[in-house]
């Protein structure tokens, strides 16, 4: 049986309402009470962005309802050419993208060294999933068409309105990241965007009076993640996390098996296979009870760890240059001489964070993203050039990839690290 459809209130799209929608609108309402969905509002959309931004405590929820909202405008914009099948598959893939994310978001998935999207398809064509019993009782092969979806691989231009650099999933976490954390220049004009896009076999196309509001999009990512996403202090309780966790992991092989619980997340630790249906009841809070459990433990490591994360007490970032040639390899001998001075239960309080990013993507052949993968512009004779041909802004965000490294170092062994790096480890440099 499926519920009545709904309307939702959302602070970056106003009203989200499915009342229209019919059998579709049907369907969203009763995945949204499924167990593997409504988890999602115990997993946060940024992680621990919240110990930066104060206001970035929203959820993969909310991020997924918004996507589901765009990727069905999107749909519409489109027209009758993507066939009611089409738009079904489009709006559901987008609602359920992120039901395989773990609690911290992408945290973990470097913690465990997993990607989310294997989950999500997994959870969509589980046969104990609420979700896929959902989806199957109004169509046996719509659990399977829903996943290729996620996968990217149903292989016709709706795909793009799920998986590509101008998908409803990006538009929607650009909106919401900077409303949630206040930074303003995260934002840009979904409306033109909307009101300008088409497609054509290859994927989605922006006509040519939009190509000014693709390169505001453009910016406003660029800016989110060197403001937001790569923020250094986000990134030092993200590299705490991640050497709790470590720790953890390494005492569980010495034998303490009390140190994970018997739940999936507890499972993962032991690195032992979770069925999708049980990754799908852990979210922040198990995380975090296991946290408040660790500060009291016996392990010093283990509990200053776990106390400096729930009191904020985060490693201190050390932004170290790359520009002249041959920098990273002398760092990382100066990292090896660093590590060789410190204990073995102190390595767990340095974490050396390699990351970048490259704002747009511009088309190459051979990219397996195909065309689909780039963002085209339409010009008033129907003529159709990828957006860093047209576009001077675009083409230098294609060009401005960047990459940084950081080591973040516990106060504890501060002195001891500044021994042997130098005085001036603690020099103030330019930093995302």
């Amino acid at each position: 049986m499926l519920s009545s459809a709904r309307v939702y209130r959302d602070p970056v799209h106003d009203i989200i309402s499915f009342k229209e929608e019919g059998v579709l609108g049907r369907i969203v309402a009763t995945l949204v009470d499924t167990r593997e969905v409504q988890r999602l509002r115990s997993v946060r959309q940024l992680g621990l962005a919240s110990l930066v931004f104060h206001g970035a405590e929203h959820s993969r929820f909310q991020h997924s309802l918004g996507v589901a909202h765009l990727a069905r405008r999107m749909a519409d914009r489109l027209g009758h050419t993507v066939g009611e099948e089409r738009r079904m598959e489009v709006v559901l893939a987008s609602l359920l993208h992120d039901v395989g994310h773990a609690p911290f978001s992408h945290v973990m998935e470097r913690v465990f060294d997993f990607h989310h999207e294997t989950y999500s398809h997994d959870i969509v064509t589980h046969p104990d999933s609420e979700v896929r019993r959902v989806l199957a009782s109004v169509d046996k092969d719509l659990p399977d068409r829903v996943a290729r979806r996620i996968a990217g691989g149903a292989g016709d231009f709706a795909d793009a309105i799920v998986s590509s650099q101008l998908d409803a999933d990006r538009l929607d976490y650009l909106l919401r990241d900077a409303h949630m954390t206040g930074v303003g220049v995260g934002r840009y004009d979904l409306e033109r965007i909307l009101l300008l896009l088409g497609h054509d076999d290859e994927g989605l196309t922006v006509e040519r009076g939009g190509h000014e509001s693709i390169e505001g999009y453009l910016v406003a990512r660029y800016h989110m993640y060197r403001l937001v996403y790569f923020h250094r202090t986000v990134r030092a309780a993200e590299a705490m996390l991640q050497a709790l966790f470590a720790r953890a992991r390494a005492l569980l092989l010495d034998g303490r098996d009390e140190i994970a619980p018997d739940h999936a997340l507890g499972r993962c630790m032991r690195g032992e296979s979770v069925d999708p249906v049980s990754w799908a009841g852990i979210g922040d809070h198990h995380a975090w009870s296991l946290i408040e459990r660790w500060r009291t433990d016996d392990d010093p490591v283990l509990a200053l760890l776990a106390d400096g994360l729930l009191r904020r007490r985060l490693f201190k970032a050390m932004e170290r240059p790359l520009d002249a040639q041959g920098a990273l390899e002398q760092d990382d001998q100066l990292v090896e001489r660093v590590r060789e001075a410190l204990a073995p239960n102190e390595q767990y309080l340095l974490r050396i964070d390699d990351a970048g990013d490259t704002p747009y993507r511009p088309y190459t052949p051979g990219d397996h993203h195909g065309l689909a993968g780039a963002i085209r512009i339409r010009g008033r004779d129907g003529h159709i050039e990828r957006i860093e041909a047209r576009s001077p802004i675009a083409a230098a965000l294609a060009r401005a990839a960047y990459r940084f490294r950081r080591w973040y170092v516990h106060p504890s062994i501060m002195s001891k690290v500044q021994h042997v790096a130098g005085p001036d480890l603690l020099a103030p440099r330019a930093h995302p």
